[in-house]
């Protein structure tokens, strides 16, 4: 059997990494996988990766949570799915990926005073403040606005205006300008969250998207782009579909 592949065919997961052209094409399971480290009996640790993830429904519900929640989602899946158990994540293991997780956080969040300095000019700039505005809201929709200087710089944070179903409706649009022009903004990038993982932007999203264009157009606003995020991995890594 050729060492660089499990007893399933796939090749393992350091070496997914390895050969991959960009880590963001690498499976979340396989990141996963490459932290645990080891599986357990009858697990080998690609299944281990995959039962984890399937313990809180999500990529993003597992990475945003704190030991704690990591150890009651481990035993309420176990005592739902015991032919198929999370084995061998013990305290130490539970307190080890919540560590890694905190790190990837504060490494995603920038603070306010960098954010300032920095020079938003493309969705892809854009799509890393709403990302780590993103990370304590996964689990609802939520609609951001980004409001920029005249030379593109952030004037603050991500600013979430919504939470719930997006709506295309005229007083939502005004609501977004309202906030945009309380900041003086020269110009705005906007961004809305799926839950499901999935960024392909729906009817709505195309409506509410082309409203937005309208009044920023009256109102000498540059609408710089309307991202859909979506999981990480999603839309071949980049983690985000552009209307604009």
């Amino acid at each position: 059997m050729n060492n660089f592949k499990n007893k399933s065919g796939e090749l393992k997961p350091r070496e997914q990494m390895e050969r991959a052209a960009s880590p963001h094409s690498v499976p979340s399971e396989a990141i996963l996988a490459i932290l645990l480290r080891t599986g357990s009996a009858g697990c080998d640790v690609m299944e281990l990766s995959r039962r984890l993830i399937a313990a809180f429904g999500s990529i993003q519900r597992l990475v945003t949570s704190d030991w704690r929640t990591i150890e009651a989602r481990i035993e309420k899946y176990n005592a739902e799915h015991k032919e198929k158990p999370i084995l061998g994540l013990g305290h130490v293991k539970c307190l080890e990926l919540a560590a890694a997780f905190e790190l990837g956080y504060r490494a995603a969040r920038p603070e306010p005073e960098e954010v300032r300095l920095m020079k938003v000019t493309s969705a892809r700039e854009a799509y890393r403040l709403f990302r780590a505005a993103a990370l304590e809201q996964e689990e609802q929709e939520c609609f951001w606005v980004l409001p920029l200087n005249a030379r593109k710089h952030p004037i603050c944070e991500p600013i979430c205006l919504f939470r719930g179903s997006v709506d295309s409706s005229r007083v939502y649009a005004r609501e977004v300008f309202r906030d945009a022009v309380r900041w003086s903004a020269s110009y705005i990038y906007v961004a809305h969250n799926h839950p499901s993982g999935d960024p392909t932007p729906s009817k709505k999203d195309v409506a509410l998207t082309k409203t937005l264009r309208r009044l920023a157009h009256s109102l000498g606003i540059g609408l710089l782009d309307h991202l859909v995020l979506g999981a990480a991995d999603s839309n071949d890594g980049l983690g985000h579909v552009s209307i604009l």
